[in-house]
């Protein structure tokens, strides 16, 4: 059965991912991703029209990935404690990270290769934006739901808990004190807790 376009870029962003993995990002070469894939390189260039597009997909994929956990944890347990949605939602997001650490450790090696080449500079920008986007989104849903507001704009906020959980998963990849860092996440909840009142 023949396959669509968006089938083979689909199939190729998962060969990226266990390429870049396995054998970091400077070996990610569009031959190895191809080969991983089992397609012929010029399928590649077909799918993609750069290395850096593939790249940017990379990102939003395993940034995607993080999400939907996040969203699924918050979501499914209806509860009338925010300091509980709270936690769940940074927990849900540390859990994806102790689950696929290597996935994580991905995202770090893209950043900061990204910022190292000028054409890859905007894959970390909007990588970024990305987070800040959905997680600003989240505090808002929860606000609303609870009918308060925040004593910071929510922007700040959002940048507030993305560094605590960002900077927490890299210490994590480096450290591994998994007990430690829960209590991280918990201190975390209670912090943002002090950052909302009566709407």
């Amino acid at each position: 059965m023949r396959m669509s376009a968006e089938e083979r870029r689909d199939l190729l962003v998962a060969a990226a991912i266990r390429v870049m993995t396995r054998d970091g990002v400077a070996r990610a070469t569009t031959r190895a991703i191809a080969s991983e894939a089992e397609m012929p390189l010029g399928v590649f260039h077909y799918a993609f029209h750069s290395k850096q597009e593939l790249v940017s997909r990379v990102a939003e994929t395993i940034a995607q990935r993080s999400k939907a956990d996040i969203d699924a944890a918050v979501l499914s347990r209806p509860t009338d404690d925010l300091f509980q949605v709270v936690l769940g939602g940074l927990t849900a997001y540390f859990d994806h990270v102790v689950d696929h650490p290597d996935e994580h450790l991905l995202t770090y090696e893209l950043t900061t290769a990204a910022l190292r080449d000028p054409e890859l500079e905007d894959v970390a920008r909007r990588q970024y934006d990305y987070y800040l986007k959905e997680n600003e989104q989240l505090l808002l849903a929860a606000a609303d739901v609870f009918g308060l507001q925040f004593t910071e704009p929510v922007s700040v906020v959002s940048r507030y808990t993305l560094s605590v959980v960002d900077g927490l998963a890299l210490n994590w990849l480096a450290w591994g004190d998994e007990d430690q860092a829960r209590q991280v996440l918990a201190l975390t909840a209670r912090a943002a807790m002090g950052m909302v009142r009566p709407r």
